[in-house]
């Protein structure tokens, strides 16, 4: 198989709230579960369930930053796992700490009941303003074993592999050819570019060719090896503009017509790391592992 030469990482993103809008770094720190400060914190409506942008749009233009770096225009070098700071249109911000209680609650992320900390009545009180709809926000008790599911790991080991409040895999690989190829086309038929914040990848890579990664099996960035596993289903969140909270039906529309796989629309890959390590943004793509098909 043939590819660019040269490819590399061009952007990294964490979400430190489920669905909430990304944070940019320059370097994304990797423990046991994933990017350090990644879905860490997730939203939950009365009965415990994830809420997402899914059904609540206006939780996608909730902006977010740690709220200790200390200039909060600058883009962290190493993203961090503390206190955060909440915006959004028309209310004044708030800081979000670290939960201080022992207690825990069980929490429903898809099919996974997940133990975590309630993060208390004020972020509770801001967040169902925002959203218009009464919720909660909790953090990922350390004691939660939400396990990795076989299909995101690829190559690697998962035994005893665990994920944080995520979809499913610990990371989301994209690469900008691909975004870039899917905005040609929509620009072909009279509509806008795609950004990628609408696919909320955590790694993005550039000098690849479009879906690329599709092919490949195992890969390293930097000093870092990962196991590319399934393919990414995409859902009605790629449809919300994450500038005005609007939804429409592209990209879903488009991508339907040449990335349908089994029923469901696929754009990017899920993927899984061999071992904890930190990935930066110019970091080359080696050991490239070919699928063999």
């Amino acid at each position: 198989m043939e590819h660019t030469r040269g490819a590399r990482v061009a952007a990294l993103f964490v979400h430190p709230i489920k669905s909430a809008a990304a944070i940019p770094i320059d370097e994304m720190t990797l423990d046991d579960l994933g990017a350090v400060g990644d879905r860490r914190w997730l939203v939950i409506g009365d009965a415990g369930n994830q809420v997402t942008a899914r059904e609540t749009p206006a939780l996608a233009l909730v902006r977010q930053r740690f709220a200790d770096v200390v200039d909060p225009e600058a883009r962290p070098r190493r993203n961090v796992d503390g206190p955060l700071w909440l915006e959004a249109a028309d209310r004044a911000g708030i800081r979000v700490e670290l939960p201080t209680t022992a207690a825990t609650r069980v929490v429903r992320v898809w099919d996974d009941a997940v133990m975590a900390h309630d993060a208390g009545d004020a972020v509770a009180k801001w967040m169902s303003r925002v959203l218009a709809t009464s919720c909660r926000v909790v953090r990922l008790a350390e004691s939660a074993r939400r396990p990795l599911a076989v299909k995101h790991a690829g190559p690697i080991p998962r035994d005893g592999r665990r994920v944080a409040f995520t979809d499913g895999a610990p990371l989301l690989l994209l690469g900008q050819a691909s975004v870039d190829a899917l905005s040609d086309r929509l620009v072909e038929q009279g509509g806008e570019p795609m950004v990628v914040a609408r696919f909320r990848p955590n790694i993005v890579l550039a000098h690849t060719t479009p879906h690329e990664e599709d092919m490949w099996r195992s890969i390293a960035i930097g000093a870092v090896r990962f196991g590319i596993g399934a393919p990414c289903s995409r859902c009605v969140i790629t449809t919300i503009d994450p500038t005005t909270g609007e939804r429409g039906v592209e990209p879903l529309r488009t991508l339907a017509t040449y990335r349908r796989q089994d029923g469901d629309v696929m754009f990017g890959m899920n993927i899984t790391h061999a071992a904890p390590g930190v990935v930066r943004v110019g970091d080359l793509v080696s050991n490239i592992e070919w699928v063999v098909r």
